[in-house]
């Protein structure tokens, strides 16, 4: 499937918002890819195909987690909207015909991160973060760490906002968000 098949599926798929989003986080992921000399093919087609599954409904979610044995830990049974990215990754190999194993883990993690993150994780993370249609507190420092070379700091910050939102309406924080933050912060604390 070539790029412009893929983008015209999604558009027919997508809520126009959603649509823009994504494009506008695969160029952002692409830009970022460049700079830190990250394959930028990979970038671009990890950032408008994470958010796949994201107009699914919690329960639409669930039961299709289910039907292809996708993992459901007990906060996503409670949060199934952390289960967008897990399943928009099996939809990318399953729909797109994109099999790319690096790929498929920068969208199954961008929106809790994780462990061990790769170049191409943390720049989808902080993409979608912070591409450019997004507004909020903090949003341009994180573009401005990212586009000056601190991609580490860019993406703590990105991770330090969706946590105090997270905390901020007493739910769950899952487990990877924090190794991912304890990470990240451990490799800033030895610079």
């Amino acid at each position: 499937m070539t790029k412009n098949e893929i983008r015209q599926k999604l558009k027919a798929r997508l809520k126009p918002k959603l649509y823009n989003h994504s494009i506008a986080t695969g160029e952002m992921a692409k830009s970022l890819a460049k700079l830190y000399q990250a394959d930028e093919k990979k970038a671009y087609m990890a950032g408008i195909l994470h958010d796949l599954a994201k107009d699914m409904s919690k329960k639409e979610l669930l039961v299709y987690a289910r039907s292809r044995h996708i993992k459901i830990d007990s906060i996503k049974k409670q949060q199934p909207g952390l289960l967008h990215g897990a399943v928009a990754a099996y939809m990318t190999k399953s729909e797109f015909g994109i099999d790319d194993d690096e790929i498929l883990h920068a969208i199954e993690v961008h929106t809790t991160g994780s462990a061990d993150m790769s170049l191409l994780d943390k720049i989808l993370y902080l993409a979608d973060s912070a591409e450019p249609n997004r507004d909020y507190e903090g949003v341009e420092m994180i573009r401005e760490l990212a586009f000056h070379g601190e991609l580490d700091r860019a993406l703590l910050e990105a991770m330090k906002i969706k946590i105090k939102y997270v905390m901020g309406k007493n739910i769950m924080l899952h487990p990877d968000s924090m190794e991912a933050w304890n990470e990240i912060t451990g490799v800033l604390m030895q610079i």
